[in-house]
């Protein structure tokens, strides 16, 4: 996969199809998944338009309204992964996360 691009038209795209308030959940659990693998010694990048270390982050801070999104895409082994945030609670999902690290 390389390094993983999230676009920010086609976030922008599902955010509109989403509604705002599973846009606004979505993107909230995936911003905590996104700081802890940042954090996390295993993880050797993290791609989310939500960290301000990411590339894409000034645009998708001016464009994306209500958060940035469902997905993370994290490095880990040499391999590039894409994961999806769902409805459960966000501690609930780094852990299950972390059991795949």
């Amino acid at each position: 996969m390389g390094e993983k691009d999230l676009d920010i038209d086609a976030l922008s795209a599902l955010s509109s199809q989403m509604g705002r308030e599973r846009w606004r959940a979505l993107s909230d659990a995936a911003q905590v998944v996104a700081n802890y693998l940042a954090c996390h010694p295993r993880v050797e990048a993290v791609r989310y338009p939500g960290l301000k270390s990411d590339p894409d982050f000034p645009r998708a801070a001016s464009e994306l309204v209500g958060g940035f999104g469902p997905y993370v895409a994290y490095r880990s082994a040499g391999e590039w992964r894409l994961w999806e945030a769902d409805e459960r609670d966000a501690r609930e999902q780094v852990m299950e996360l972390e059991l795949s690290l």
